[in-house]
């Protein structure tokens, strides 16, 4: 009995030790498990949540030109898989056709989020843009609305044009706001004037533990003809776009009626509250800002153009006006297609320059207009065509805590030098190397001056009110004959105050100062 009693007691001792094992060993594990688990801190969390974001800036008219920057900017930005595209915009607007062609295109953007940041002003086609955005955020001091489309009268003045534009624009906002969450009655406010929206509120179960506050916006001819008791139910309305006006918000009105998601004092506090770590811009090209530049004055263009079209048609020939006319005009038409001949402008430029350069030379001697104009040309383009990154590099890189001027100084010596070069290589060759050439292979001219005359007499022999006989075309330089005392008819160089007189016209000596005869035109009685 006393063994069995015994065991007894070691099987208990047992069970109690095990018992006590087990639980420390659970215990233990439970606080290594504490120690090993450890939570992410809010700087951590942030850094996980950070995003890449790429900036498409939209400021200035919109204008094709903006449109085909949007296009190749957004394309530029979906081949590198941002998490969004933020479009900073501040723009009074444009061109409808340009707003609904770049709306589209930003609606058409599948993957990254799109996002408005107003960063002025959106106003007209620049609020229909923001809100094809998939979510607008504004800064501080902004605004945005006011989307009716105008004309300019007869009187000059600016017109809201009718029902058969605002149509299709209002439903280009409702569709925006379908499609994005924004409010729908209040987008339309954008464009119509004659329509009024109130905002109606009232309390639900009231009295009870679900009572609860319930908003309506409503159009004020529906609001109207509801009865007595509706409106007694709903109170008095709150009017948010009186007839007459069009919506224009601020941006802490538009975060209160639920167009904006919020505001920001500057583009690093947007950052910053967006957790948008990484982030680029797409820059506009050489073309796309010389489509905007030349939009910009093309009104003005067209006006001289034509202007020196119709001084070209009221004298006779076809003179300096007439260039300058088509080449103006045509300045204007150049911009529509500048943007897709980005990399073909310095070269556009050269051609231009070369045929301004021989303009001068055959057509219009004497005017250094066009000369000038070509040679400025020629210069523009080789400046475009330069690039800085293929000067050789002769010296290492400075080290970045002190500045050493010598990379500088050997970078300008190296531009002196090959400037140097290309103008002493030309003068030697011409005076040394091409005079060796045989007849016919060489450009220069080997008849001897030494014996020549001139093809014209001194201008002592002619006196002012003489009249004569134009021999070439004078534009305005060139040769007249006149009638001496003695009957005998002599050759002499002539020039006008601009005027285009052709071959064989009558001209009068009007003033003869330092050797240069100034003649006009002699008008028949």
């Amino acid at each position: 009995m006393k063994f069995i009693t015994n065991i007894i007691l070691l099987i208990a001792l047992f069970t109690a030790f095990a018992s006590a094992s087990t639980t420390t060993v659970a215990d233990t594990a439970k606080k290594s498990d504490i120690r090993e688990i450890t939570l992410p801190s809010e700087s951590d969390s942030l850094k996980i949540q950070k995003k890449q974001a790429i900036w498409i800036k939209l400021e200035g008219d919109v204008d094709p030109a903006m449109y085909e920057f949007c296009a190749r900017a957004i394309g530029e930005a979906i081949e590198k898989k941002p998490d969004a595209i933020v479009f900073e915009i501040n723009t009074f607007g444009g061109r409808l056709d340009a707003a609904f062609d770049l709306v589209d295109t930003i609606m058409a953007v599948k993957g990254p989020e799109t996002i408005a940041l107003v960063k002025k002003k959106a106003i007209s086609a620049g609020s229909l843009i923001a809100l094809a955005c998939q979510k607008l955020y504004m800064l501080e001091a902004t605004t945005i609305g006011d989307c009716a489309p105008i004309v300019q009268g007869g009187d000059g003045t600016p017109q809201i044009v009718g029902e058969k534009i605002q149509s299709p624009l209002r439903a280009k906002f409702r569709n925006l706001a379908q499609r994005n969450g924004y409010p729908e009655l209040l987008a339309s406010s954008f464009v119509t004037p004659e329509l009024e929206v109130l905002e109606l509120t009232a309390k639900l179960d009231k009295g009870k533990e679900t009572e609860r506050d319930t908003t309506l916006i409503i159009e004020g001819k529906k609001y109207a003809v509801l009865d007595s008791a509706e409106k007694k139910f709903w109170g008095s309305p709150k009017i948010l776009v009186k007839e007459g006006e069009l919506l224009t918000m601020t941006d802490k009105e538009a975060e209160e009626l639920g167009f904006s998601r919020g505001t920001f004092k500057n583009r690093e506090d947007f950052e910053t509250k967006l957790a948008f770590e990484k982030k680029s811009e797409v820059e506009t090209n050489t073309g796309e800002k010389i489509a905007s530049a030349i939009a910009a004055i093309s009104g003005l263009l067209l006006i001289l153009g034509f202007g020196a079209l119709y001084i070209e048609f009221k004298t006779p020939g076809f003179g300096m006006f007439g260039i300058i006319g088509i080449i103006l005009i045509g300045i204007v038409f150049f911009g529509q297609f500048a943007p897709q001949l980005d990399g073909y402008i310095p070269a556009i430029l050269l051609v231009a320059g070369v045929i301004l350069f021989l303009v001068e030379i055959f057509v219009m001697p004497g005017t250094f207009l066009f000369g000038i104009g070509g040679i400025a040309c020629m210069i523009i383009a080789l400046i475009m065509s330069f690039d800085a990154a293929n000067i050789p590099e002769f010296v290492p890189e400075a080290v970045e805590t002190t500045f050493d001027a010598t990379p500088w100084l050997f970078g300008l010596f190296f531009v002196l030098s090959s400037a140097a070069i290309a103008l002493i290589i030309p003068i030697a060759a011409s005076k040394y190397l091409i005079p060796l050439l045989p007849e016919g292979w060489t450009p220069m001219l080997k008849t001897d001056m030494e014996t020549a005359v001139s093809p014209t007499e001194a201008v002592q022999e002619v006196a002012i009110g003489t009249v004569g006989t134009a021999k070439t075309f004078l534009r305005p330089v060139g040769q007249a004959s006149f009638t001496m005392p003695d009957g005998s008819t002599k050759l002499f160089d002539v020039q006008t105050h601009g005027e285009i007189i052709e071959a064989g016209e009558n001209v009068k000596i009007e003033a003869i100062q330092e050797g240069h005869i100034w003649v006009s035109r002699v008008i028949p009685a």
